[in-house]
């Protein structure tokens, strides 16, 4: 998670919600709305005023979940007391406690056919999009308007929330039923900001090229002391041999990596992974590296050894600059890194054989697996994976690498 805060919100039993936000009972629905915005850009760092704020607006726009116990003084239905009103609220410890005891309640959606996981965007409980989107809901979830998550932040101003769907992949280029992007409801500059210069983000971008594909299924950021240290684009394993299920692929056969250029990465994802000498999806020819050993030499008593699929049990050594080019993003370098899965016994363990490598403290000393062409299909990609290279250079022993492989 990105955001794991969760705050327990004190509730009145009832609320006023004309006098809550300054309106006429007889407003009409754009001018509550448009209050709506401006009370919550008031309530921007006070969580109980947005909860009060978000509770009255409720109220005016879906009165069947509340009872007037008193003249223009309502209070919500003692059966309608669930999910729903703790998303409105942002009472997330009592959310996930419902949530985690019915699991089913992860998929409610209101009367308008609004998911839990837009209402908390547009009511700026950025903890409790975190928690929904870690709990599996979609992050582009497209709404009755044909409005996701990203929209609904966007047009309420709620910048943090529209950080932390970006930083999930969130697409920004889906239209809703009016036409407009994110971008087009953005309430504010910043906001607006944040959405184009998204659009330049390279990681994004591949993301949403293969989302399109239906090659990927989510974006995950890997944060390590309140700060994002990696991203990984989840691939959907495809063109698998029916003995094979991608559930046991996952759980059962071995992790590795493999380090290579970004522009391989949209083909490795297609494709998958193949020997030195042949051609990408794309069209480019997939060349031994530098210094590395060339097609036709013997290894090992095994002929033209570079014919193979190469990946490495040890992320610091597909990191090495020799396997893994990095890509610069807002001044930060990446190093650009394929995650695997290899079937067991169905490789070749080998020394490393690059020499600018410098071993970390216990980094194993095979680091090396050889795949042969033919068994292509035993080894498959499950994610293509950034990490500042910040991280590289700071890390002192193999075991820091290892919180890369919990997701």
């Amino acid at each position: 998670m990105v955001f794991i805060s969760c705050v327990k919100i004190e509730m009145p039993t009832k609320i006023n919600p004309f006098l809550t936000l300054g309106i006429l009972k007889d407003a009409d629905p754009s001018q509550t709305k448009d209050k709506f915005r401006e009370k919550m850009k008031e309530a921007r760092n006070d969580d109980e005023l947005r909860a009060k704020i978000c509770f009255a607006y409720d109220v005016i726009v879906n009165k069947d979940y509340y009872d007037e116990c008193e003249e223009n003084t309502y209070k919500v239905k003692k059966s309608k007391k669930s999910v729903y009103y703790y998303c409105i609220i942002g009472d997330c410890l009592s959310l996930i406690h419902e949530i985690e005891h019915k699991p089913k309640l992860l998929y409610f959606k209101d009367p308008l056919k609004r998911s839990l996981l837009y209402i908390a965007a547009r009511n700026g409980h950025t903890n409790i999009c975190d928690y929904l989107i870690n709990k599996g809901l979609n992050v582009n979830d497209i709404q009755s308007t044909g409005s996701t998550p990203l929209h609904g932040a966007a047009y309420y101003g709620q910048t943090n929330v529209v950080k932390l769907l970006i930083i999930y992949g969130a697409q920004i280029n889906i239209k809703n039923e009016y036409g407009h992007l994110p971008k087009d409801e953005a309430m504010t500059k910043d906001i607006k900001d944040l959405l184009m210069e998204s659009e330049k983000d390279p990681i994004e971008k591949l993301y949403q090229s293969l989302i399109s594909k239906n090659i990927a299924k989510s974006l995950i950021p890997i944060s390590s002391k309140g700060n994002i240290i990696a991203k990984k684009i989840l691939c959907k394993l495809n063109n698998l041999p029916t003995k094979y299920k991608s559930q046991n692929i996952e759980k059962n056969w071995i992790q590795a990596w493999h380090g290579t250029n970004f522009g391989c990465l949209e083909s490795i994802a297609e494709v998958g992974l193949k020997p030195p000498g042949g051609n990408s999806k794309n069209g480019n020819k997939i060349e031994v590296c530098v210094s590395h050993i060339e097609r036709e030499f013997t290894v090992d008593n095994i002929h033209d050894w570079a014919n193979g699929i190469f990946v490495s049990p040890s992320v610091f050594y597909s990191a090495n600059p020799a396997y893994s080019k990095s890509i610069t993003y807002n001044n930060e370098q990446w190093k650009v890194l394929v995650e695997v899965r290899v079937k067991p016994n169905s490789y070749y363990e080998r020394e490393s054989t690059c020499p600018q490598h410098a071993p970390k403290e216990g980094e194993p000393k095979m680091l090396e697996y050889r795949i042969k062409p033919e068994n292509k299909r035993k080894v498959q990609v499950v994610s293509l994976t950034f990490v500042k290279k910040d991280f590289f250079d700071k890390a002192k022993n193999y075991q820091e690498g290892e919180f890369l492989s919990l997701f």
